[in-house]
């Protein structure tokens, strides 16, 4: 079931982008309660071996420092940006999904 998978926000790192890496998880740390209401899960990738899979899928071009993803439920990508994303941008973007629209309707 589609519902039951968190959505993700996917954080992409190079050493130059490891101050908008801990600004954005300052944000999310903040905003916990918001975080944990529209259940968002939060991942961050530096280049290595073992993450080279995960750049490789979300396309993650080697210039950039960092790269902000949103995926849905559906786990499809739903916004990317490369700069830091204020805590109301990411809520407003996820609010105005039809899924988090029934959700909210459930509560």
């Amino acid at each position: 079931m589609i519902q039951d998978q968190p959505r993700q926000v996917l954080l992409f790192y190079k050493n130059d982008g490891e101050v908008l890496l801990k600004k954005q998880l300052a944000e999310f740390e903040k905003n916990d309660a918001g975080m944990k209401d529209r259940d968002i899960k939060v991942m961050s990738f530096k280049p290595s071996s073992e993450n080279n899979d995960q750049f490789k899928k979300w396309k993650i071009k080697e210039t950039d420092s960092f790269t902000f993803i949103l995926i849905g439920r559906d786990g499809g990508e739903k916004y990317r940006s490369g700069n830091f994303v204020l805590h109301q941008d990411l809520f407003g973007k996820i609010d105005a999904m039809p899924m988090r629209r029934s959700e909210i309707g459930k509560h």
